[in-house]
């Protein structure tokens, strides 16, 4: 009994240590510190209990946040699922990740699944999330053009270098509707001398046992 009492006054007496330090981290965020309230933060995290679950992931969610105003978006992500993980109700945690996916190219339509689960969780927030959404939608779209560009730019400086020796670039060719709804490639000016020549043989006369019956 008397071992029981000692580990809880223990875990009490770490609490009481971990608000302290959570305050300071506290005052750290509002003065501007935010590399030292992630500090405080971190140091509150591995004296805190684990099975003071909720306090966990606050201070976990609360470093998030400290790593988001640093732009250190991956690990802020990191933090912020810890937080999610330990399974605690902290919808703020997932708002935190979804600002940080928000801001990485890579993972814009991660950060579209979080902000359709804050709709859930937070159904007076819907309109402010569909916002997001829409934000990110629009942003993935960017993301998707300036990579094709990118790419073509790429084949491109590929296919004039397999070219040059013959003395032609990509610059020589052009792409043309084939009547199937896609598209052929041709040498420039390829398909005005096919219809010149097709227009050259309308003029010549046709034979007599040549004309239709």
């Amino acid at each position: 009994m008397a071992i029981i009492e000692e580990i809880f006054e223990e875990e009490a007496d770490q609490i009481v240590k971990v608000e302290s330090l959570k305050k300071e981290g506290n005052e750290f965020f509002g003065q501007g510190e935010f590399e030292k309230a992630y500090e405080k933060y971190q140091e509150a995290i591995t004296t805190c209990p684990q099975t003071s679950t909720e306090l966990l992931s606050i201070l976990l969610s609360n470093s998030a946040a400290a790593l988001i105003k640093q732009r250190k978006w991956e690990t802020a992500v990191e933090a912020a699922t810890k937080s999610i993980e330990i399974g605690a109700a902290n919808e703020k945690a997932l708002e935190r990740r979804a600002f940080a996916y928000s801001n990485m190219s890579e993972k814009y339509e991660n950060a579209i699944e979080d902000y359709k689960k804050l709709q859930e969780l937070l159904p007076k927030r819907q309109v402010e999330f569909e916002r997001k959404i829409e934000e990110m939608n629009e942003k993935i779209n960017a993301r998707n053009q300036a990579m094709t560009a990118d790419i073509m730019e790429k084949l491109k400086g590929f296919g004039n270098m397999c070219l040059s020796p013959f003395g032609l670039s990509t610059d020589s060719f052009e792409m043309v509707p084939n009547g199937n709804g896609g598209f052929s490639v041709q040498m420039k000016g390829a398909g005005n001398k096919k219809q010149e020549e097709e227009e050259e043989n309308e003029k010549v006369p046709q034979k007599k046992d040549e004309q239709p019956q």
